[in-house]
Parts: structure tokens; C-alpha cells; sequence
């Protein structure tokens, strides 16, 4: 089964919906890398709630000055060593283009580098339970590297001050900082509209305001329900709505997903499938979206 949260993913910035001020801000910005020239701030963070756009955002920044992505993800590489190793030379040297051509940034060859969860660098050594978290100088390696970069520099966060505190403090002076808020809820309500009329669903618009609206600003989330309510069907009411229930996503979904992905105690995950008041169906369609992310290297 296909997943319709990454399916309709936006392919260019003009398919995003809402946050058009950061959007702008974004793009602005980017300009200044694709006229050849350097910014004074060499990075930028985008911050903001879970499933609001960021990280699409970023690829989709890409996609319309064809610049090449790369992108770490801080929640599994949070090591100066790895750090150094992928994004400091990736943004230090130049690009080739799909053919394998040589391409000056000068003539627009630019490599977007997108450090995902970048609030998850941490300073120190620590174990507990047994697992060992080498992440000594994660922030140091990336100050660094954006200070000498040659290539523009994204860091996506949800928790902005949990990036900032400590030696995170030269993020400030170094980077633009955009925030992006909720997606309001007719931009969502269209939105499902559309995929509903491409995968031939039938739905009434007061469904629709409903879901979105239970979804609180996430547009992966409202997706993700939309697919999980269809499932076996192609008529969906407001009385399909009950399954998913009123809940605290963020506290669940993402909580649960941390436990899934890091917890190595089996009977932890046992109780946990048997507590949490999610569908399975839609569980299995947060953990297939989210799997890449956590482990991009098999």
C-alpha cells in the first residue's frame, strides 16, 4: 500500500500550503545562493511543530533552484564524526550534475544540506540503561560547518531553544531563524479534496472540516487519517470519524514512535501495542512513513 502522506508530498514550493511569510523569507534567501554570491548567514532553521510542512519545505526548495539535497538525519547521526564526514563536505565542495558535468556554484551548482531533528545534537557523553550515546560536539561540528560553508545550510527543529541552549548559542548569529505555525484548517480542507477526487473518494465537506480539524495543524496527520479511513472503501461519513477518536497526537503518535524506533525492551512494545488507543491501521502507516527517517542507512 502506497503512502499517501509521502505520494502527495509537494513536489515544488508553489504546492505547499500555508506558512506563505517563511515560504517567502526561504526562497528570498535562497536567491542570494543562486545568484553566485554568499549570504551573511550561511544558515537558516526552520522551525515549527511535526507534520507542518518543514522538512517538505526544504525538498521542495530544492527541487525548484535544482539544487542537489542532502540530508542527515540528527536523530541517528548525531556524532561530530559523521557530521564532518557528510554535510561538512558536502558544503565545502562543488556539484556535478545528473550526467556526471562539473558544475561551479558560480554557474548554479549548488547541494542544499538539511540536518532534520537538528534539536536532537547533543554536547555530552552520557549512558543510561545501557546504551551509549557518543554525541560530544554534534552542535560544535555543525557551527563549524556553517561558518565555512560554501552551500546553503538547513536546519529543521522542533524545539528551537532545546537547539539554542548551551554552545548552541552562535545558531543565532549564524542562521536566519523562520518559524512556520499550523496549517489552518481550509488549506487542509482543500487539500483532502483533492486527494480524495484523485483516489476517488467520496466524502461531504463537513467530514472533511472534521477531520481536519482534529488534526490541530498536522497536515501528515490529517493525510494519514484520510488514508487509514479509506481503507476497503470509497465513501467515508462522519460516523467513519469515530475510529480515529479525540486524542493528543503529538504525545501519542510521536511519543509511541520514539518508543518503537529506540526502546530495545521487547515487553516495553508489547504493552505499549496493547495501551495505545491508536488504530492499527493507522499506526502502520505512521511507522511506514517514519522508518526512513529514523534509519536512512540499512
Amino acid at each position: 500500500m502506497e503512502d499517501w502522506a509521502e505520494k502527495y508530498r509537494p513536489k515544488g514550493l508553489i504546492d505547499l500550503v500555508g506558512n506563505e511569510r517563511a515560504i517567502t523569507t526561504l526562497r528570498t534567501w535562497a536567491r542570494i545562493w543562486q545568484n553566485g554570491k554568499i549570504p551573511t548567514k550561511r544558515g537558516m532553521i526552520l522551525s515549527g511543530k511535526p507534520g507542518i510542512g518543514k522538512t517538505s519545505c526544504a525538498h521542495a526548495l530544492a527541487h525548484d533552484f535544482h539544487w542537489i539535497p542532502i540530508e542527515l538525519n540528527a536523530s541517528d547521526s548525531r556524532n561530530s564524526a559523521i557530521i564532518k564526514k557528510i554535510a561538512t563536505s558536502g558544503a565545502l565542495h562543488e556539484s556535478f550534475d545528473a550526467t556526471g558535468r562539473y558544475i561551479q556554484s558560480k554557474q548554479g551548482g549548488r547541494k542544499l544540506i538539511i540536518l532534520d531533528e537538528a534539536d536532537n545534537l547533543y554536547e555530552k557523553s552520557s549512558k543510561t540503561e545501557g546504551t551509549d550515546f557518543s554525541d560530544r560536539g554534534g552542535k560544535k561540528a555543525i557551527i563549524e560547518t556553517i561558518r565555512k560553508s560554501n552551500q546553503p545550510i538547513l536546519l529543521i527543529v522542533n524545539d528551537y531553544y532545546k537547539l539554542i541552549k548551551g554552545s548552541g548559542e552562535a545558531f543565532k548569529h549564524l542562521c536566519i531563524t523562520t518559524q512556520f505555525y499550523e496549517i489552518g484548517v481550509s488549506y487542509i480542507i482543500e487539500l483532502l479534496k483533492q486527494i480524495c477526487r484523485t483516489e476517488n473518494i467520496t466524502v461531504d465537506t463537513k467530514t472533511l472540516r472534521t477531520l481536519a480539524e482534529r488534526c490541530k495543524g498536522d497536515v501528515r496527520s490529517a493525510i494519514n487519517d484520510l488514508q487509514a479511513l479509506s481503507i476497503n472503501t470509497t465513501k467515508i461519513d462522519i460516523h467513519d470519524l469515530d475510529i480515529l477518536g479525540y486524542r493528543d497526537r503529538e504525545k501519542i503518535i510521536f511519543d509511541a514512535l520514539r518508543d518503537i524506533f529506540k526502546t530495545r525492551d521487547i515487553t516495553q512494545l508489547r504493552n505499549l501495542s496493547t495501551t495505545l488507543d491508536v488504530p492499527p491501521e493507522i499506526m502502520l502507516l505512521w511507522i511506514a512513513e517514519n522508518i526512513p527517517r529514523e534509519y536512512q542507512h540499512p
